[in-house]
C-alpha cells in the first residue's frame, strides 16, 4: 500500500476563528448498525433488532462511538479534499485531546446524520516551537434538525516559520 504524503493546505496562522465546515452526512443502515455493534460495541441494543425493542431504546440505536467514527472518516475525507493540490511541506498535526463529548438523542436505522466542524478558540500557546493549537466544536445533526453529537477536540497546526510576533513577517 502506497502512503499518501501529508498535506496542509494553510499555517496556522491563516487559519480564522470562526471557520465553519459541512464534512458531509451519513446515512446508517441496519447492518451497518450491527456490523460496527457486532464487533465494536456488543451490546444489545446495537446488535439485535428483536431484543433492542425491550431496552431502554426502544429498538436498534447506533453506539456514539460508532457516531464518532464516522465523524473522523469524513473529516479525515474532507480534508484530504480541502487540501488536495497543495504540496507545499506543512502538515496536520495530532489531535491534543477531545473534551465535553455527548451523545443527545439516538440514531436508528436509516437516519441521516450531517457533521459540522468550527473553529472555537485558537490560544497563543506555541508547542515545540512549531505547532500551534486549534480548538473546534464538532457537532452532528440528524434530518429533524436535532443535535446528535457534540465535543471540542484541540489539534495541532504547524506555525509559519517566516511568521514572527504575532503575524509580523520575519526579516
Amino acid at each position: 500500500m502506497q502512503r499518501k504524503p501529508y498535506i496542509r493546505s494553510r499555517w496556522w496562522e491563516d487559519i480564522p476563528v470562526g471557520e465553519f465546515h459541512v464534512f458531509g452526512s451519513h446515512t446508517f443502515s441496519e447492518l451497518e448498525i450491527i456490523e460496527f455493534g457486532e464487533r465494536y460495541a456488543p451490546e444489545i441494543y446495537h446488535t439485535d433488532p428483536v431484543a433492542a425493542r425491550d431496552t431502554l431504546h426502544r429498538g436498534l440505536v447506533a453506539s456514539g462511538w460508532h457516531l464518532t467514527a464516522t465523524w473522523m472518516r469524513l473529516m479525515v475525507d474532507y480534508m484530504e479534499r480541502f487540501a488536495r493540490g497543495v504540496r507545499d511541506g506543512r502538515r496536520n498535526g495530532a489531535g491534543m485531546g477531545l473534551e465535553d463529548l455527548e451523545w443527545f438523542v439516538p440514531v436508528r436505522p436509516g437516519h441521516t446524520i450531517t457533521f459540522t466542524y468550527e473553529i472555537t478558540e485558537k490560544p497563543e500557546r506555541v508547542v515545540r516551537d512549531r505547532w500551534g493549537i486549534i480548538r473546534s466544536r464538532n457537532e452532528a445533526y440528524n434530518q429533524y434538525n436535532e443535535l446528535v453529537m457534540r465535543f471540542n477536540i484541540d489539534i495541532l497546526a504547524e506555525r509559519n516559520p517566516g511568521v514572527e510576533d504575532g503575524g509580523a513577517l520575519a526579516e
